[in-house]
Order: C-alpha cells, then structure tokens, then sequence
C-alpha cells in the first residue's frame, strides 16, 4: 500500500508529495496567522445566511466556508478548504501538464504571486480553478474518446464552475470555440442538460429576489464614468496575475508554444480569449485583474511545455525564482505581521480590525450597530466581536448582500441601535483600532424599509429639460411579515432622485404627505402616483424612487432606470 501511494505521486524520477505537503503546510500557518481581507469577511457572512445565490456572486465559497467553520473556529475556518483546494488544484494541474521536470514545473508555478494569495486566501476563484482544472483533466480525454461517463463529468464539473463564479462561463466559452465539432456528438449535449438542470436552484433564487446579480452587474453597478487608465490598468494587472517578476517570461513562452493536438489548440484558444475577452472590456469598463485567473491554467500548461524544451529559457526560469520567491516570502511575513511604518501602509486591510472591532465593541456595549454602504465594516464587525451589526444601503448605492438580509433588518425595526458613519453631523467622533475616523450616534426606534421594493410601472426613458413626469409605481411586501408603517413616530416620504453618474442631481419629494397609513401585509403591494422632475441640463442620467425616513435616511428601494434629457 505505500508503494502504491508514492508511485500515485511520482511521475518520472521526481516525486511530488513533498511539494504539496511543505505548500500546504505553509498555507495552513498563513491562514491560521492573516487577518481576514475584506471580501473575505464578506464571504464568510454570506456562509452566515447560506442560500443557492448571493447578490453578486454564486454560493460555492460559502458553502466550503461554513464547513470550514464547523471544523476549526477563526480565520483558520473560513481557509481552511481555500488551502485544501489550493493543493488539490495543483495536484491536478500536474496531472494535466505531466512535468518530467518537477523543479522546473515548480519554480514557474512558485512564482507567481496569484498562485500564492490564492493559496490561502478564502475566495471564488480558488474554487473556479480547482474546477477548471479538473475540467481540462477530462476534457482531454473527451477530445480523444467519446464517452458518456466523461460527458457525465464534464457536466459535473460544469456545475461545480457556475456555482463557483461566473466568469467559468467565459473559460467553456474559448475551450468550446475550437471544438465545436463536439456538438456532433450526442454525448456532449449531456454536458448543458446536466449542468442546467443543476444549477435551477441558483437561476430560482435570482428569480425569486427579482435578479439581483444581473441588475447590479449590468444596471446598478454602471455609474462609473469611464477612463481611458482603465487599459493600462488591466494590462498592467495582467504581469501581476501571472508575476509579477516570471509574467512576461510565462506569457511570451505560453504564446510562442505551438499546439501539439487538439487539447493544446484548446488551451491556446483558452487563454488567448479570456485575455483577450477582457481586454476588450476594458475599453468600456474598469476589470479587475482577478477576472482572468482561468487564464493562468493553460498558460502555465503552455509556458511549462516550451521552455523544458529550451535550456535557455530555463535559466531564466531558475533565475527569476528567487526574486520571486523573496517578493511572495516578503508579502506573506507582511499579512501576518505588520512591520511596516504606518506611513507606508496606505491600505490596512488585514491588520488591526480585531482592535477596530473590539472599539467599537466597547462603545455599543448590548447595541446593535447600523453602518451605511459598507459590506466589508458589518461584516468585519461580526466576524472578531461576534456581536450583530447591520449595512443600510442609502439612495446613491448600487446595493451588496445586506440589501437580501430581509431578516435581519425586520430585527432591528423599533430597536434602539448604534449608527457609525463619518457623516453624522450629531454624532460623536470615534477612531476605532486607529483605522477609521468616523462618528457614533445612538438612535431609538430606528426604523429602515429596503426590504421593499419599488417598481415603476411606466418608466420614461426620455424627457425634456426642467419637466416634470407622472409616472406610476408599485410599493411592494416581498417578506414573511407585515410593513405598517404607522407603528413607528417617525414619517416615511416618497422622494425621486435622479444622478449624474453617482451625484444626485435632483432631489424632491415625489409625492404629497407621508406614507404612515400604508400598511402592507406578506406579499401585498400598493399602487401609487408619483412625479419624476428632470435636470435643468440636457445629459444621460439615472433616476430611482426611494422612502426618506425622518431623521435617518434615503433608503434603496428601487434599482436605477436610464434617462436622457434633451
């Protein structure tokens, strides 16, 4: 039997265990000694409320979370399947390329800084590659055999990339384009049956909270106005992705490498059309640099095949390790412990937030806390005081996750709360953890209605400057318990909104009076007639109804309709 275990890790003369059993190790240490990034804490309140979808992402990493946390208490919870899939990921991958060259593989895989930051860090995209790369595993042995017990995986691990993130989407779109003649056989079409049909609950779910992701992707989240840096900026987060230091060389090889079959014409379509996919993006929108992290699969396949032909380009490789090596080494000492002067540390993402949190833990005391328009504040807040808190997204937000939580904000309707925000003109001035200059106010019967949902029955798409239009809305109950906005003292108003970009531009009530006798039942709506004023100033804008609360807040009932005023 141990025989059989060393030979399942060997290929060739080099043996990779000790290789994964020192990563592993190392991430396991990281884990365990890294404050949690923000979007880590966001994920790990998303495993808080599991669900089949989040508001801008799909439930895979939640879900790996929450077990985590099961098994281990702390950060070492929320990583500890990020580290366990990272090793997976990277035993796969050598299953795939099948380095005869174990050193050589290594120092390539080694030294790019994505592959670090992935290999302990609590993200989708450590889980989109650990599907990816299963998937070209059986892909390459679909393209030789048609077979429907490999259909069936592939159909499988087709879920496992949706429900991971989106962007797996793009990765089957470039390796399907050169291998359309698939389509011909009639095990393929096994492939989206199976995947579709599996991934009905998450399409149910957008279904049942009105699409939440693809009004914030393709509506909500589009009032950045564009710039041309946003090019540069992807291409220069590109030579991060794949480096920083190793990414030209691993590019230039994985481009020079000519396909040797039709699994390498699909690896090379691969990456060339991610990259290329998102740089096209880029010159309508900001890309995050993450978005093309499949690509890094075949380029690592691709790059590792050319240069263990060329003597030359190994050098390079071996030369360029150690500085990459001491860079990674660098900045993994730096997330667990902060020497840095605080001068030269602009953005203090993973260090002192357990102090922030216990701040402003000893300010609230038995309070619950309100923030507004922040995921990553409540969150954190949660994560190291284990005490409630609560995000009110106001007027001008494109929304997060918080928006969903229609549980959690009935709790706090007529509760005496704990508001932090750096603009509370009343509110007393507070610098928790040394992180975070804001204010503190305490508010009694807090009151907040973005469970409900405002929808335009007429919406106007164009109008002329300094008119007014009358349009019709729908104020809706989506909960399990009832609204009856009389319970509190405090009058909810109607206001219309529109904004150029994310500055509101006008501002006014939409309609005369209070809504205080509205009482809505679970599930029940109302009609009402409101106004919408246009700029003064001809332009494209947005324009959104939402429910003023009296000495609190605009609320974000509505989601954002395009106006063009002439």
């Amino acid at each position: 039997m141990p025989s059989a275990i060393f030979n399942f890790f060997n290929i060739g003369k080099y043996k990779i265990w000790p290789y994964l059993l020192v990563w592993t190790l190392v991430n396991l240490v990281q884990a365990n000694f890294t404050e949690l990034f923000h979007d880590e804490a966001h994920y790990w309140m998303f495993s808080q409320h599991l669900a089949w979808g989040y508001w801008d992402h799909p439930p895979a990493a939640p879900v790996f979370i929450f077990l985590g946390t099961v098994l281990f208490p702390g950060e070492m919870g929320v990583r500890l399947f990020t580290v366990l899939a990272s090793t997976a990921t990277i035993y796969v991958l050598y299953r795939v390329v099948r380095p005869d060259q174990l050193p050589l593989f290594f120092s390539l895989l080694f030294s790019i800084l994505l592959i670090h930051i992935g290999g302990f860090m609590a993200s989708p995209d450590v889980f989109l590659l650990f599907f990816a790369a299963l998937f070209l595993l059986v892909l390459r042995q679909y393209l030789k055999e048609d077979s429907w017990k490999t259909a069936l995986l592939l159909g499988l691990l087709t879920t496992g990339l949706a429900y991971s993130k989106y962007h797996g989407a793009v990765f089957l779109l470039f390796l399907l384009i050169p291998n359309w003649r698939l389509i011909k056989r009639l095990s393929f079409w096994l492939i989206p049956v199976l995947a579709t049909v599996l991934f009905l609950p998450h399409l149910y779910w957008q279904y049942r909270y009105d699409f939440p992701t693809f009004r914030y992707h393709l509506i909500d989240r589009g009032a950045e106005v564009y710039e041309w840096h946003f090019v540069w900026d992807y291409l220069g987060g590109q030579l991060v992705v794949f480096g920083p230091i190793i990414g030209i060389l691993i590019l230039l090889s994985a481009f020079r490498r000519k396909p040797a079959d039709s699994f390498e014409r699909s690896l090379k379509w691969c990456m060339c059309g991610i990259l290329g996919f998102f740089l096209y993006r880029s010159f309508f929108e900001r890309t995050e640099a993450n978005w093309t992290a499949t690509a890094l699969l075949p380029a690592i396949y691709l790059s590792y095949q050319f240069v263990a032909l060329r003597i030359n380009w190994q050098k390079w490789v071996f030369r360029l390790m150690l500085p990459s090596l001491l860079l990674c080494g660098g900045l993994r000492l730096y997330f667990m412990w902060d020497f840095l002067p605080g001068k030269m540390n602009p953005r203090n993402e993973f260090h002192g937030w357990d102090q922030w949190a216990e701040d402003l833990s000893e300010v609230a005391d038995t309070l619950p806390i309100v923030f507004y328009n922040s995921y990553r504040n409540p969150s954190k807040y949660q994560f190291y005081s284990n005490k409630k808190a609560h995000t009110i997204n106001v007027w001008s937000h494109s929304g997060n996750q918080y928006d969903l939580l229609w549980e959690e904000e009935e709790k706090l309707q007529g509760q005496s709360v704990l508001l932090v925000n750096e603009y509370l003109p009343k509110g007393i001035p507070i610098n928790p953890g040394g992180l975070w200059k804001t204010r503190y106010l305490r508010v009694e019967d807090f009151r907040s209605y973005n469970r409900l949902r405002i929808k335009i029955l007429n919406p106007v798409a164009e109008m002329e400057r300094g008119s007014t239009q009358e349009l019709e809305i729908v104020l809706k109950n989506p909960t399990t318990k009832k609204v009856d906005f009389s319970e509190s003292t405090r009058p909810v108003y109607l206001y219309a909104h529109v904004y150029d970009g994310e500055k509101v531009i006008v501002k006014k009530l939409a309609m005369p009076g209070s809504l205080n006798k509205i009482n809505l039942a679970p599930g029940a709506s109302v009609h009402l007639k409101v106004t919408l004023f246009a700029p003064v100033s001809p332009g494209n804008y947005r324009y959104r109804f939402t429910l003023h609360i009296k000495d609190l807040h605009n609320g974000r009932q509505a989601n954002f309709y395009n106006l063009l005023v002439d």
